[in-house]
């Protein structure tokens, strides 16, 4: 475990079997897509529109969207322009089947990639931002929104056995295999930290992109929500309560990040010219 990785408790690594996991409806995408189309539940709704929304500054109507493990499908909703949702799972709302790590898609053909939530499930993150380089246009972009190994994270993953992490492998590493590549809900939710907190590291293993932004959000809101795909039971808010918890998370995260930062945004940007 590299010196920015180490953690001073719950460090792993833990890998929960599925059978365990208290939360229910593990990898139920299309009931979690109808009950949240035709509830609206306003807590995962406020988390939802804290993922999705940042995203509208990149998108525009001339340009190519492509989004990567749609999963439920939900980011239509907040997102200002349709994405062609992609997946490598066959739903009636995706519109086309795509392996992330083996993307079907012609080269300098895409202006924004969109992966939410997903990466931590990749078996190899190298292949997919390796696909990344080639299909995305000279300028072109990579919106990220995922999970960060905080201790609070670690600690919720733990009570409710839902998903494990590992430090002990090296993502930069293009032999390297972090999921099971036949489990689709396979995760390791450290990958995204560990592939995100340096970025001199990423941008010298991947010369044709520089990391634009990089920011740590999401703390409360992200159990309360109740959960995307997967289910807790939580109580639904009034609107004011979710605002005032979201003031509260920015408050928390900025305070104590290694503690309560739960999320991860960050913008990729393909270089104009290659190093």
């Amino acid at each position: 475990m590299s010196r920015l990785m180490k953690k001073l408790f719950l460090y792993g690594p833990y890998f929960p079997k599925h059978e365990d996991n208290l939360m229910s409806s593990e990898g139920s995408v299309a009931l979690a897509r109808e009950n949240f189309i035709t509830n609206r539940f306003r807590n995962l709704d406020a988390l939802l529109r804290l993922r999705y929304e940042w995203m509208n500054k990149y998108l525009s109507p001339e340009k190519t969207i492509i989004e990567v493990g749609s999963g439920a499908g939900l980011s239509p909703l907040y997102l200002t322009y349709k994405p062609t949702l992609t997946d490598a799972a066959c739903n009636p709302w995706i519109d086309k089947l795509i392996d992330a790590t083996n993307m079907e898609i012609d080269s300098d053909s895409v202006d924004v990639l969109i992966a939410s939530h997903n990466i931590h499930h990749f078996y190899s993150p190298y292949k997919f931002f390796t696909e990344c380089e080639r299909v995305l246009r000279k300028d072109g972009v990579v919106l990220i929104q995922e999970l960060n190994t905080s201790l609070m994270l670690r600690a919720l993953l733990r009570v409710m056995r839902h998903e494990g992490w590992s430090y002990d492998v090296d993502v930069f590493d293009k032999t390297a295999i972090v999921n099971d590549k036949n489990d689709l809900w396979s995760a390791n939710c450290a990958v995204p930290e560990m592939l995100f907190t340096d970025s001199t590291a990423f941008e010298h293993t991947f010369t044709n992109f520089k990391i634009e932004s990089n920011e740590l959000c999401e703390c409360l809101i992200f159990p309360l929500s109740g959960g995307v795909i997967s289910k807790a039971p939580v109580p639904e808010f009034p609107r004011f309560l979710l605002r005032a918890i979201l003031s509260l998370d920015q408050l928390l995260v900025k305070l104590a990040p290694r503690i309560f930062a739960m999320g991860r945004r960050v913008v990729i940007r393909k270089r104009e010219e290659a190093r």
